[in-house]
């Protein structure tokens, strides 16, 4: 969540049997219930609010919980003392109305992704490698970046060994995948029986990993090495944008593929046998887009109900004309010195065919969890806010 710039204050409350209605000085009514501000105090007693952890158990007080009585004080701070223990809990204006969940606070608060297409092209998220290195504010805008669009280029990025993994483990530790930490990109027969990414063929835009319960996060290639010719472009799809797109078009088709799971599998030698199920669309309660998983690479037999069998199909087809539609693919040949990071839970990513005669190209891949990245944006985010 967004640091709210403006400073609000509290013009009056009143009260029911059941809750607080705190009155705004920009004329907004927040309705706040007993018990969830009886739960949210983080006093001494308890909790920490440095840390966020609570010592506080709901079962220790009452449902229907009343306070004593309420105060406010300057419209900065309201205090609030409960029954019957007579605990005093004392709470912040701006935390209040930062986590007021009325309808359009609550509205007012959900991020809207970037969707995009292959005009995106045009107007590529990307920054300088060395503003990113040298300036929190760049840093800051990287993250935006992935935030909103799910995907940012860095030009500039020294094609050499080491340099992604010492910038990767700037925002958090590796992934250790089947792979290694660390995976070359080389177009290798032998290697190619172990990933498909080493192989020469066209792979179609895929979730990596979409076998596993948790794919990686966050995704790094860096371009060492690339081919004369124009094969082996690097190809993106933002998942987010096809889904929509299906919503749209056929809405009982992207109900479909939210309601039934698809069953992924990788089985190499005797050394790894990987399956997982999911929709290929995760929402959140508000219907918002959460998570795309797409894989048409690793598929498992579809194991529906007999009557979903055919109609998941149609659904499916229709998915798949989406994501290999060249008017949603964003096509890139990666050159050396280039570096692109894409969330994997939302843009879909593959490649051009590679031509026999032509196998210089090598990238470098290596991953990171969402949940760094999301913590250095809010951390950057606050800093920079306090410091202006």
């Amino acid at each position: 969540m967004k640091i709210q710039s403006e400073q609000y204050q509290i013009s009056k409350v009143q009260q029911d049997q059941r809750k607080l209605f705190v009155y705004w000085d920009d004329g907004h009514r927040s309705t706040f219930h007993y018990i969830w501000l009886r739960d949210n105090c983080y006093c001494s007693v308890c909790g920490d609010p440095r840390h966020g952890e609570k010592r506080f158990r709901i079962i220790d007080v009452p449902l229907d919980i009343k306070p004593l009585s309420v105060s406010c004080d300057s419209g900065n701070t309201l205090e609030i003392v409960w029954e019957p223990d007579s605990h005093k809990s004392i709470y912040n204006a701006q935390w209040l109305r930062q986590h007021c969940y009325s309808a359009t606070e609550r509205e007012h608060r959900q991020h809207r992704p970037i969707l995009w297409d292959s005009n995106i092209v045009t107007n590529l998220p990307q920054i300088d490698y060395e503003e990113v290195q040298s300036a929190d504010k760049s840093r800051l805008q990287l993250l935006e970046h992935l935030r909103d669009y799910g995907i940012c280029f860095l030009r500039n990025v020294p094609p050499q060994k080491g340099e992604l993994e010492s910038f990767a483990q700037s925002f958090g530790p590796l992934l250790e995948t089947n792979y290694g930490r660390v995976f070359e990109i080389v177009v290798d027969p032998e290697e190619s029986q172990k990933s498909v990414a080493n192989s020469q063929i066209d792979l179609i835009p895929h979730t990596d990993d979409a076998y596993q319960y948790a794919p990686p996060g966050i995704i790094f290639f860096h371009c060492l090495m690339a081919n004369n010719d124009s094969s082996g472009q690097s190809t993106f799809v933002d998942g987010f944008k096809i889904a929509e797109v299906l919503r749209q078009e056929d809405g009982d088709a992207f109900d479909l593929l939210c309601r039934y799971e698809v069953s992924y599998q990788k089985y190499y030698s005797d050394r790894i046998d990987m399956r997982f199920s999911s929709p290929v669309f995760s929402l959140d309660s508000g219907g918002n887009l959460q998570e795309v998983r797409i894989s048409n690479l690793f598929p498992a037999p579809l194991d529906l109900p007999e009557e979903a069998i055919e109609p998941f199909y149609i659904a499916y087809r229709k998915l798949m004309q989406l994501y290999t539609d060249p008017r949603y693919c964003l096509k890139q040949g990666l050159q050396p010195g280039e570096l692109v990071m894409f969330n994997n839970h939302r843009v879909l990513h593959g490649r051009t065919a590679i031509g026999i005669q032509n196998q210089r190209r090598h990238l470098r891949y290596c991953s990171v969890d969402r949940d760094y990245f999301e913590s250095w944006r809010r951390l950057l985010d606050r800093n920079l806010n306090f410091q202006e």
